[in-house]
């Protein structure tokens, strides 16, 4: 059995997973809310020392140890810029936690703040349509005639009248959930806690007419791909090597 083969095929899946990753982060560099994703290596025993004894290398690649595997991809929360917009209904959180948003029966999370009023006055994710949740799990709508909409750091939905009247027409939800391991994205920003999730602390602010920015760094991503790129070439071409030298040995081997 070739192992270095084996090893260089492990290498070059590991790097391939890599790139997939960085691809899905730079294609998101522009997306309000984004949380970048990372690739973890770890480094593995020799199949000899692995077992102890010195053995044969098993028949699949599966089963082979050595080199570099993928151990998990997680998800950094590391909190991103506040870009201001000016918009009324655009809303960046400062400090951990999420807005909750309903998908029909399900309740999903989110740090994109990008929200507008749809024809029935309710607060929603643009695009989407999904609504806003306020801090009982209520929806948040905005009545019609008002002159301003003021949103308070802690959420609290302020709609001023025409005669400068101000009346509360609810509070956002902020939520924390119990792990974040337990987060499970599903696209456009939205994550699936598998946990217990409950109102975020009140050192978390909501702050109007800004979004919270990708947390892609477009530059550094591009800079590991081109790494993952040349990473992954080279297993290829050290593949090309030992599947030439065994063809070498077995010819050799008939003569």
């Amino acid at each position: 059995m070739n192992y270095g083969l084996y090893l260089s095929a492990q290498g070059a899946q590991a790097q391939s997973t890599r790139l997939d990753v960085i691809a899905n982060n730079l294609a998101n560099s522009g997306t309000s809310g984004f949380k970048k994703d990372l690739a973890i290596f770890q480094d593995n025993l020799p199949y000899d020392r692995a077992q102890g004894i010195q053995n044969s290398v098993p028949g699949n690649l599966n089963d082979s140890t050595g080199g570099v595997s993928v151990a998990s991809v997680v998800t950094d929360f590391e909190n991103g810029s506040l870009q201001q917009t000016g918009e009324t209904f655009d809303l960046g959180l400062a400090g951990p936690g999420f807005f909750q948003v309903e998908n029909g029966s399900q309740k999903l999370l989110t740090r994109n703040g990008n929200f507008v009023v749809n024809n029935s006055g309710e607060l929603v994710t643009e695009g989407s349509n999904l609504p806003v949740l306020s801090q009982s799990g209520g929806r948040i709508v905005i009545p019609g005639g008002i002159k301003e909409v003021q949103i308070a750091p802690d959420g609290t939905v302020n709609a001023v009248s025409l005669q400068n009247i101000s009346e509360s027409v609810g509070q956002i939800g902020v939520f924390q959930p119990a792990s974040y391991d337990s987060l499970e994205k599903i696209g456009n920003s939205m994550y699936v806690a598998n946990s217990a999730v409950s109102p975020a602390d009140n050192s978390v602010e909501i702050k109007q007419g800004f979004l919270e920015g990708s947390g892609t760094n477009s530059v550094t991503e591009m800079m590991q791909l081109i790494e993952a790129s040349r990473t992954f070439e080279t297993n290829m071409n050290m593949i090309k090597f030992h599947d030439d030298a065994l063809g070498q040995l077995l010819q050799s081997a008939a003569r």
